[in-house]
């Protein structure tokens, strides 16, 4: 198959769980024998993305999408929701209408709804299969973001954001051949939006050297790890939340606990956390054997949808995990078999201590997640299974005939 791969940034450096499921997916689809042609935002001067080219032909556009009062000004009477409008770009837009008309696609995969305005012009001149891969469902983060937000203003502007993106959304999913969801939650999201919707479940994935052992390495004892990029707002939240109402309770009980944030793009207001026992190490290069020095991984999340692939990554690392109900929703994972779950401050913190004084029980979790990760969430059966939905809609296109 020939498909042209739509996606909101070069995925590389592979830095936050965004990147890596682009990434994951050009790469299995090139390797099943597919000719992935991937057209991005270039919003990272100075990369090398010969790692993508690998797997890929790129064609790239400079673009920000950083977020400014001015765009937020100009963006208050409008229809389109500001963190939509940010991605519109006539360049790419000509550059899809030059790809089109010197490419023969078989099918054409839109990462994420804010690239879903590419995927409708290439319904409209390319005339083929057009899949929307939801890595998330986009007007959930926003409306749980709103809730968090003590700041009348800010709960209200955002709010009004939300019922836009919500508005959005349902306008947008209904046009798709496919619309791939990441998790069953979120395909019900989906369809209360819009029950026209034609939807297909597809979690994200783990890579393959995940489960493969790191041999030398010792773990720091009662060590606490979050990873993942630190410009997004749910990340942000989650580990502000911890530091502040979880963190302070273990380290009454245990106090030689450490607590170690591994990402890109540290925000003053993380940094302002830094501490002896809060230690923040930005961009790792081996995020596997990083991760496999501590004791356990959180996902304290209160913002998100989706799935959290940085929780399988651990299931596969043989890395213990605690997480909230938000943080480990999309995946098929049970509290007390394979991870711990604790909602409130008390329970987070809790589940934190019992796994540091439970040698048993992190084992029993960690062998119980390390098989579902390996059954379920592996990155090469992840790639079949959208090889087989491309295949059922060409095949469909074609029995109906030429528009």
């Amino acid at each position: 198959m020939k498909i042209l791969q739509i996606a909101p940034q070069v995925p590389y450096p592979l830095s936050d769980g965004g990147k890596v499921g682009i990434f994951n997916i050009t790469k299995h689809l090139a390797l099943r024998g597919h000719e992935v042609t991937l057209l991005a935002f270039d919003r990272e001067a100075g990369i090398d993305y010969s790692s993508v080219e690998m797997f890929c032909e790129l064609h790239t556009v400079r673009h920000s999408t950083n977020n400014s009062l001015l765009g937020v000004a100009k963006n208050i009477f409008s229809r389109l929701p500001y963190n939509i409008s940010k991605y519109h770009s006539p360049q790419l837009a000509r550059m899809l209408v030059d790809l089109a008309s010197t490419h023969p696609f078989n099918v054409v995969h839109v990462d994420h709804l804010h690239m879903a305005e590419y995927g409708q012009l290439s319904k409209r001149i390319l005339k083929i299969p057009v899949v929307l891969r939801q890595h998330n469902v986009e007007s959930t983060i926003m409306e749980r973001f709103a809730e968090t937000l003590r700041n009348p203003f800010m709960r209200g502007y955002i709010g009004m954001q939300a019922l836009r993106l919500q508005k959005y959304e349902a306008q947008m999913l209904r046009q798709f051949d496919y619309c791939c969801a990441i998790s069953e939650p979120d395909a019900a999201r989906i369809l209360s939006m819009e029950p026209l919707a034609k939807i297909r479940v597809i979690p994200g994935g783990v890579e393959a050297s995940f489960f493969e052992q790191v041999n030398s390495i010792e773990r720091v004892p009662f060590s606490i790890v979050f990873f993942g990029g630190l410009d997004w707002i749910p990340n942000q939240d989650a580990i502000i939340w911890f530091c502040e109402k979880v963190f302070p309770s273990i380290l009454k009980i245990r106090p030689n606990a450490t607590f170690h944030v591994v990402g890109k793009n540290i925000p003053s207001k993380i940094r302002e956390l830094q501490s002896e026992h809060l230690i923040l190490h930005g961009f790792v290069s081996d995020l596997h054997r990083e991760i496999s020095r501590y004791e356990l991984s959180v996902a304290p999340f209160r913002i998100g949808g989706g799935m959290r692939l940085k929780i399988v990554e651990c299931f596969a690392m043989g890395v213990p995990v605690v997480a909230t109900s938000v943080g480990c929703e999309g995946i098929d994972a049970r509290n007390g078999e394979h991870l711990l779950v604790g909602n409130t401050p008390e329970e987070f913190s809790g589940c934190v201590l019992r796994l540091f004084d439970d040698q048993e029980l992190r084992r029993t979790l960690t062998r119980n997640a390390y098989a579902l990760a390996n059954r379920s969430y592996r990155w090469e059966s992840i790639a079949a299974e959208f090889e087989r939905t491309y295949i059922e809609l060409i095949e469909k296109a074609r029995e109906r005939g030429p528009n």
